[in-house]
């Protein structure tokens, strides 16, 4: 499938993707139509888990583009009414606080970025997930050593397309977890070195935090135990010289 078009029906979970100029989270627009399109405008062979039958049923939802299937930008709405889009550059587009399950950076030094696997956030014994993956808005910045991917306040510096960087970083109270793939250092800056391998030292996931076991509960918790078995303790020594 050459690009911009795609070939994935539009489902729910949504499979995320990137725009073509990897500015904006997209979906591809495939589409299911009631009648069968314009024999001009049957562009398939085969589609996974399409009968043969139905293919002339299917193409994009954008007419002027001549139904063509493209990985298109969109927008979230929450009973009817519009939340945002999906345009990594406007910071007003910035998810809630605690539905960022990917831990996402939107503004004019964001980029959309192909996430390997879903997010996870978890806290001691929870963990959640969102069903919509596949991309995220994340900030960038170039420098001589490359691209470097910015995930909260986390740098991760992209050696090669196609890296995979182990993401784990802490947010609101939360462990975020997944894993994104590297793009091309040419694809936003203007300088770039010679790709390479990654250190070994960015090959392997660091220590995972652990928020349960450094919480000040946790803390308080083993004073008051403590407190609970000092008298025991002075007791036991009263006796022992006794």
């Amino acid at each position: 499938m050459l690009s911009p078009f795609c070939d994935t029906l539009r489902s729910n979970p949504l499979q995320l993707t990137c725009r073509q100029d990897q500015r904006a989270v997209a979906v591809c627009n495939l589409q299911k139509f009631s009648k069968p399109l314009p024999p001009e405008y049957q562009y398939f062979d085969e589609l996974s888990g399409i009968p043969t039958e139905d293919l002339p049923y299917y193409g994009g939802s954008v007419e002027i583009a001549d139904y063509c299937p493209f990985s298109q930008e969109f927008s979230w709405h929450l009973s009817g009414e519009y939340q945002r889009s999906s345009d990594c550059r406007i910071l007003e587009n910035q998810p809630d606080l605690f539905k960022n399950y990917g831990a996402e950076k939107y503004g004019p030094h964001s980029v959309c970025l192909i996430q390997k696997s879903a997010f996870v956030m978890e806290k001691c014994e929870r963990k959640l997930s969102y069903p919509d993956w596949g991309s995220g808005c994340y900030q960038v910045s170039c420098s001589p050593q490359g691209l470097t991917v910015w995930v909260q306040n986390t740098s991760y510096l992209c050696s090669r397309a196609g890296q995979v960087l182990p993401v784990s970083i802490q947010m609101n109270g939360w462990i975020h977890d997944g894993n994104l793939l590297c793009p091309s250092c040419w694809d936003f800056c203007e300088l770039c070195p010679p790709e390479r391998d990654p250190p070994a030292t960015n090959l392997t996931r660091a220590l995972p935090l652990d928020l349960c076991s450094r919480s000040s509960s946790l803390v308080v918790t083993l004073w008051l135990l403590l407190g609970n078995l000092f008298p025991l303790l002075a007791g036991f020594l009263l006796c022992v010289w006794h």
